[in-house]
């Protein structure tokens, strides 16, 4: 008995150290584990612990002829694996471990109840500790570790594989696989040691700059004591003299001393922030702005077809007059349904997005691989229209001709409605449940040029697909289906009796999928000359643009290269990069000059737009 009593203290002491070193694996295990899990089939790791089904019957027998106990798990009277054995010794342990880890449960659900005043209320993330110490009380006046984290962690893992033909590479280097991952850590953590001391952290891998990622220790004693306050991490000085001006956003140690009447504050810091001045005139601030040529506003902006793209340079060569009689009059845009909201009918549609719907014949602007020999209707360059290939929506129901079969309307058939089509979900069409149509004010369309500017950026898993209608010297075209096409949004298949209501899919135009491939045409869609200065309400005066060049390498370090028999115009090093990007041709005034002004032209709607605050480039590359 007495060695009995000894084991359960042995364990009882051991808890005690695994409750104060490693608290979070104590009271992560779900409180529904069997015994049986842990000792029997290594379920429970420490941290996740995953219960039979009710359907298995999991038991221990104690067989007094070999004097064992046997554990088995059933499903009616067939085992599911050989029988355990114990001794009991080891069956004795084994009770003593779950019966010290249900009391500490135990213990502390009734902690928790006691705080909250009610059993329903959730309980935090991690339990509150208690440290029963007159020492630790009298350092941090109080004897509870509260620690309250809150947050989210979003991470995409992958590979690339890239692979060069290029005869300056060595044949090990023209191949390479590296990993690719993409994280989004959006984490706070607030901690509190007694009363007096206290804890922030707040980290986000999407935050602007670096020095809103806060860290501080914050030590506040009693107000009779010579330290007032202790502050280690992010700490900031402000000071109300014009003559030494404080500082924010500083990393380092801060601490306030009183001496009697005598208060004194001491900092030893680093500065992890610098000082802007902004010029205020005539109620409008000026301020500089700085982008690459890489930080063009992605997923915002798109084309509505291939020909819009391919006559882009064209429409805009002798801006502000625009070469182009395309007026679009109708468009629909589809997004993915981010808050899942279906209570407006109207505006949320089963949709299937189809990267070649409406393009012509035209080398480059086809994503199907294996295309049928009558698969394009006319010739190349034709304008955007359904009737341009075998994919036109109109014919589903036999009005005209079309590869697509009834089986597109169903969400759960999109597949085998490309009437043995050989397609590929991603990257040929897209398919998306409840999508929402977006409003007028939250986009704008370029009724001559032909694309769209989101208001909202969109992420890499939303899709975008659209509907439009233009004309063209009076007549009129159309790429996709609008929702008042005639394709109900319910219709009713099967019997008398055994009625069944389906969600008719709508074919649209696909322009941005949730599988980015640069080398498919649907990435050409996305506009690259547009860039955001994070401004608004821009004003043509005073506004100046710049454009500045600096050769990474010397042009004979490349001869090997694939560009290098590529010679370069004759005018280039001896004009204005605003005259080589088209946008430096008129005067203050808007008129054109020969050999332009030196400015750029600040032109709305076209080169730039005042109210977002974005620069266009009038060539799409």
């Amino acid at each position: 008995m007495r060695s009995y009593y000894f084991k359960v203290l042995k364990c009882f002491v051991f808890c005690i150290f695994w409750l104060l070193a490693f608290p979070s694996s104590l009271f992560a295990q779900d409180p529904a584990t069997n015994a049986q899990d842990t000792t029997r089939t290594g379920y429970s790791t420490g941290t996740i612990s995953l219960p039979n089904p009710g359907s298995i019957v999991s038991a221990y027998e104690y067989d007094p002829l070999l004097d064992r106990y046997v554990y088995t798990e059933k499903i009616g009277r067939y085992n599911l694996s050989v029988p355990l054995i114990l001794t009991p010794e080891e069956y004795q342990q084994l009770v003593i471990k779950e019966e010290i880890r249900n009391y500490f449960k135990s213990k502390n659900n009734a902690i928790a109840d006691n705080r909250e005043g009610d059993v329903n209320v959730q309980q935090d993330l991690l339990p509150s500790y208690y440290v029963n110490s007159s020492f630790f009380e009298n350092i941090f006046g109080g004897q509870e570790i509260e620690v309250v984290p809150q947050g989210s962690v979003a991470m995409d893992l992958g590979l690339l594989y890239t692979k060069q033909d290029n005869p300056a590479f060595s044949p090990r280097n023209r191949s390479n696989l590296t990993f690719d991952f993409d994280q989004r850590i959006q984490l706070s953590l607030l901690g509190q040691i007694g009363s007096r001391l206290s804890v922030i952290a707040n980290y986000d891998t999407e935050s602007t700059f670096d020095f809103q990622n806060q860290l501080r220790l914050e030590y506040t004693p009693t107000e009779d004591d010579i330290v007032q306050k202790i502050e280690v991490g992010n700490v900031n000085m402000p000071l109300n003299s014009s003559l030494i001006q404080g500082a924010q956003s500083l990393f380092g140690f801060k601490t306030e001393l009183q001496f009697g009447k005598t208060t004194i504050t001491g900092v030893f810091s680093e500065q992890k922030s610098e000082r802007r001045t902004v010029n205020i005139e005539g109620g409008a601030t000026v301020e500089e702005f700085e982008r690459f040529a890489i930080d063009y506003d992605q997923d915002r902006h798109f084309f509505l077809a291939h020909y819009f793209r391919d006559k882009y340079d064209e429409a805009l060569e002798n801006y502000p007059f625009i070469n182009s009689n395309v007026q679009i009059q109708r468009v629909q845009v589809w997004v993915t349904n981010r808050t899942n909201n279906i209570q407006n009918l109207n505006d949320t549609r089963n949709i299937v997005g189809i990267q070649d719907l409406g393009e012509s014949n035209v080398p480059g602007n086809i994503g199907l691989n294996q295309a049928p020999g009558t698969f394009f209707n006319r010739p190349p360059g034709s304008f955007p229209d359904n009737a341009n290939n075998d994919l036109n929506p109109f014919g589903i129901n036999g009005t005209a001709e079309s590869i697509l079969t009834p089986a597109i309307r169903d969400i759960s058939t999109v597949q085998s409605g490309f009437g043995g089509l050989t397609v590929s979900e991603g990257i040929d069409y897209a398919k998306l449940e409840n999508a929402r149509q977006l409003k007028p004010n939250e986009f704008n369309l370029n009724s001559r040029l032909g694309y769209i500017s989101l208001n909202q950026r969109l992420s890499n898993d939303e899709v975008l697909a659209v509907a439009f209608q233009y004309t063209i010297n009076g007549r009129v075209y159309q790429v996709g289906e609008f929702a008042n096409d005639g394709v109900d949004a319910n219709v009713s298949t099967g019997d008398v009796g055994e009625e069944v209501r389906v969600n008719q899919n709508l074919v649209v135009k696909l322009l941005k999928s949730t599988v980015t491939n640069v080398n498919e045409p649907i990435w050409d869609l996305m506009m690259k000359n547009i860039y955001s200065l994070g401004a608004f309400q821009l004003e043509k005066e005073d506004f100046r643009l710049n454009i500045l060049y600096t050769d990474p390498q010397p042009l004979n370090y490349i001869t090997a290269a694939e560009d290098a028999n590529v010679p370069l115009p004759e005018d280039v090093e001896e004009t204005t990069l605003l005259r080589v990007f088209n946008l430096d041709r008129l005067n203050f005034t808007n008129d054109p000059v020969v050999g332009g002004d030196g400015f750029f032209d600040y032109v709305p709607g076209i080169t730039i737009d005042p109210q977002n605050g974005l620069v266009i480039f009038t060539s799409v590359e």
